[in-house]
């Protein structure tokens, strides 16, 4: 159902021409009564294959229709859909009042959670996205099980005064979790001992604010990738994840797409992400960090 954004109100300029919002506005001069129409019906609500069939009704020729729907396309805005289930694996060290700002976030993107587990032991349900929150980095082996299974999910980071969400990983379309170990070990050949400290690390306490904010942008991360037009078979989709930090309230976004050396998009491959390539046991220390021998 499409209906006028909140946020992009028609007002009118003179008697004969509006704008839809105002930052940015959507101008419309000598509006045509079957245009006046079509926005009135869109205070309530059309639906989304109705829209120019609508205007047509009202009318409007097919090109003009489609020439203004396009023309007022951003002031748009979809009801909100039914809640998406996803399900929730945590790990063991999550407090409750981690896990309560989680919910908030989750609950304000419409996630709508099936369960809520430490690493689950059986097998993941096809069809419903699994969160994954992660100390610092999520282990290969827990995204391993996932691609195995074919299972969409999302990983969420933490690291004390940071968090990353993301990217959303579609098992045979997008970058999976190898992907990205991939491209880090080629521009710096010592990651793999990099990523076994930070998994063999204590975790960190996070804050809840940014907590918050994580929850809301995996719905929304989710809802692009899941909601996203089809492209077409064997189709290489590029993925999104943020940053989100304590120090400044700057997002910083980075793309993702499918690393040549990883075989995640392969028929057989789909299930095979290379765990061996990041080890998962820290070298051990007294010290307040692990160094190498």
């Amino acid at each position: 159902m499409l209906r006028l954004a909140a946020s992009s109100p028609p007002l009118w300029r003179t008697p004969s021409s509006l704008q839809l919002g105002t930052d940015p506005a959507i101008r419309v001069d000598g509006v045509l009564p079957w245009q006046e129409r079509l926005l009135d019906a869109l205070a309530d609500g059309v639906a989304d294959a109705g829209l120019g069939p609508l205007a047509r009704s009202f009318g409007a020729t097919a090109a003009e229709a489609a020439e203004f729907t396009g023309r007022i396309e951003q002031a748009l805005i979809r009801e909100p859909p039914t809640p998406r289930a996803v399900r929730v694996e945590v790990p063991e060290s999550l407090t409750s009042a981690e896990r309560e700002a989680l919910l908030a976030g989750w609950d304000a993107a419409g996630l709508a959670r099936v369960s809520i587990s430490t690493w689950a032991v059986d097998a993941p349900q096809r069809g419903v996205p699994v969160i994954v929150v992660a100390d610092r980095l999520m282990d290969p082996r827990r995204a391993a099980r996932l691609m195995r299974a074919d299972v969409t999910h999302i990983p969420i980071e933490l690291a004390g005064d940071r968090v990353r969400v993301g990217p959303v990983v579609i098992p045979g379309a997008t970058a999976c979790t190898a992907c990205e170990h991939a491209r880090r070990t080629a521009e710096d050949p010592q990651w793999p001992l990099i990523a076994a400290q930070l998994l063999g690390r204590d975790p960190v306490r996070t804050d809840p604010g940014l907590l918050i904010e994580a929850g809301v942008l995996t719905g929304r991360l989710l809802r692009d990738a899941l909601d996203a037009p089809t492209e077409r078979p064997g189709k290489a989709h590029t993925s999104m994840s943020v940053g989100l930090s304590l120090a400044h309230v700057r997002r910083t976004w980075h793309a993702h797409r499918p690393h040549a050396q990883c075989l995640c998009r392969s028929p057989e491959g789909s299930g095979s992400a290379d765990v061996s390539a990041i080890p998962t046991v820290a070298t051990s220390s007294s010290r307040g960090y692990a160094q190498p021998a």
